[in-house]
């Protein structure tokens, strides 16, 4: 994927948030937030990022069929990070730039059904089982205290393109962390959750970075 002079995927659609800061202060963003959208698909995560009344925004959507949506330059400040801290570091908006995945995030199991908190279910193919890498923390979310959790599936697809774009804001701005909205704001977040590889994908890309 190349990005252009105007800090923009070359052939990737485009609508632009009216919900954004400023441009990055000299020598950001050098960070990379992964989030999901918690949502029904990548179109309604699209309108609710470019609500004004919502007041808040991405750099980017990626859908569960891979196609990606840039909703703000990258030299521009998002909102998607939120109260956030990571190390001596607070209001990671002003450092990060904002992926979100299409993702329905965790869900809940009634009668061996698979439900959203909107209400939509999923298939057992589409769910993973497993315990969150916050539930011990103190002030951990309240669903994530339970030993294991149920979270919706990414789509291969997904895992790959996302990697391709953090490969390309690598080599374009010199990123230098790769982190979860669960690890900027472990007392009330949750995404990406532990179907997500963030480890894994991190360690390749930051080790040749």
């Amino acid at each position: 994927m190349e990005i252009d002079l105007n800090h923009r995927f070359k052939g990737v659609n485009y609508i632009e948030s009216p919900n954004q800061g400023g441009p990055f202060a000299s020598g950001l963003p050098d960070t990379i937030v992964i989030h999901y959208t918690a949502g029904a698909n990548a179109e309604s995560a699209v309108h609710t990022l470019c609500d004004r009344e919502r007041k808040v925004s991405a750099h980017l959507v990626v859908g569960r069929d891979g196609a990606v949506t840039q909703l703000l330059p990258f030299n521009i400040v998002g909102w998607h990070a939120g109260r956030s801290q990571w190390g001596e570091r607070t209001s990671l908006n002003q450092y990060s730039i904002g992926i979100e995945i299409d993702n329905a995030g965790q869900l809940s199991e009634r009668d061996g059904r698979y439900e959203s908190w909107f209400g939509q279910t999923y298939p057992a193919a589409e769910v993973v089982r497993d315990a969150h890498r916050n539930q011990n923390l103190p002030g951990a979310h309240p669903q994530i205290r339970q030993p294991v959790c149920y979270w919706h599936r990414y789509a291969e697809v997904q895992f790959e393109v996302v990697e391709t774009i953090c490969a390309a804001l690598i080599a374009a701005y010199g990123i230098r962390y790769i982190l979860g909205h669960e690890e900027i704001a472990p007392d009330r977040k949750v995404d990406p959750g532990p179907a997500f590889p963030l480890d894994e994908m991190r360690d390749r890309l930051l080790a040749i970075a």
